[in-house]
Order: C-alpha cells, then sequence, then structure tokens
C-alpha cells in the first residue's frame, strides 16, 4: 500500500511534520555541504525536502521504531479541532465523533450544530465516523483537499 493511501496521511502537511520532528528532538542544522537537514540524538540526518516524502517517512520511521503508519497516527491525529465546515457536514450526513475534554461521542453533527450550538463548539474535536463510530475518510473536494 502506498502511504498516501492510509487515512492517516490525509491532510498531512510539511508544518505538521516540522513540529513533530522539533517535539521529538530532531534539530534543523546545516550540515558540512551548506545544506539543511534534520538530525536526530543517533547523529542520524535526513534532507528537510525528503520529509513527506514516502522513502523519508519509512527512514524516520525506522529510526523511531515505529511503524509509517503508527508515525502517521502520532504526527497526524485524526480529530480536529473545531466545528467542520458546512462543505463537510452536507457531504458527511452520517455520524461525527466529537471529544470535549475526555468524552468522545458519536452524534449526528449538522442538526446537533444548527439547532443545538454549544459555547464549546469551537474547543471540541470532530472526526467523521461509520454508523458503528469507526473513524472514516474525512470529506474532500473534487482536487482532494479535505472540506
Amino acid at each position: 500500500m502506498k502511504i498516501d493511501e492510509l487515512d492517516e496521511f490525509q491532510g498531512l502537511t510539511p508544518n505538521m511534520v516540522r513540529e513533530w520532528l522539533k517535539r521529538t528532538g530532531w534539530e534543523l542544522r546545516t550540515d558540512e555541504w551548506k545544506e539543511k537537514r534534520w538530525f536526530n540524538g543517533n547523529g542520524r540526518s535526513i534532507a528537510d525536502k525528503r520529509v513527506l516524502v514516502k522513502d523519508g517517512f519509512r527512514w524516520i520511521a525506522s529510526q523511531s521504531v515505529q511503524t509509517v503508519q503508527a508515525l502517521l497516527c502520532e504526527i497526524n491525529p485524526r480529530m480536529r479541532k473545531g466545528v467542520p465546515s458546512k462543505a463537510a457536514l452536507r457531504a458527511h450526513r452520517g455520524l461525527w465523533l466529537r471529544s470535549i475534554g475526555t468524552e468522545t461521542i458519536a452524534t449526528v453533527l449538522s442538526r446537533l450544530i444548527d439547532e443545538f450550538p454549544s459555547p464549546r463548539d469551537n474547543e471540541s474535536y470532530f472526526w467523521p465516523c461509520d454508523a458503528n463510530g469507526n473513524k472514516v475518510r474525512w470529506p474532500t473536494d473534487a482536487q482532494g483537499n479535505m472540506l
């Protein structure tokens, strides 16, 4: 399977990867050839421009003793802060997972948001799910951008 076909890859940005690298102890430094590279605590490095390339992800996963999918889950949590857009709600009429603090519930979100808005909507986290509460892909436009 290609990495970009994994659900966890959806919505991943270079900035998310850079932030994860910083949080986990990687440093962006200039190497002896005057190129900017990410270095980990073991002195290993990876070029910044390769970070989102499939081979780069596999290499980072091998250095962190994680599978590529586990690495993607850590970098790109599949709950998004704030109410989904109206377009996303129209595209996914099914259930949405909603996390408020430590509580996560599955609910028909479009009706709930319209009829019963809550002051906590913007601080909640959301993700579309199927009838059994399993996360599904976020709705996208024709170009594959998340709505």
